[in-house]
C-alpha cells in the first residue's frame, strides 16, 4: 500500500517538476514543495516499518520543513 502511494506521489512530483522546468511557470513551486513533503512522509513511514528509525526521523523532519516552505511560499 505504501509502495504504491510512494510511486504515485513520486510520479506526480516529477511530472510537476518537469512541467515547471519546461514552461518556466514558477507559480506551482509551493505545490511542488508540498507534494515533495508528502512523498518524504511516505518514505519515512516505509523506513519506520523497516525499523530504520534514524532515517525515518530524518525523512519526517525533511517533510515538515518542505511543508513549511511550501505553505510559507503560498502566503507570500
Amino acid at each position: 500500500m505504501l509502495k504504491a502511494l510512494q510511486l504515485i506521489l513520486s510520479i506526480i512530483t516529477v511530472g510537476l517538476a518537469f512541467y515547471i522546468m519546461l514552461t518556466y511557470s514558477y507559480q506551482f513551486l509551493s505545490l511542488l514543495n508540498i507534494l515533495l513533503g508528502l512523498t518524504m512522509l511516505v518514505l519515512g513511514a516505509i523506513e519506520w516499518q523497516k525499523r530504520k528509525k534514524i532515517s525515518a526521523w530524518l525523512l519526517f523532519f525533511v517533510a515538515l520543513f518542505s511543508w513549511f516552505v511550501g505553505i510559507y511560499r503560498m502566503t507570500i
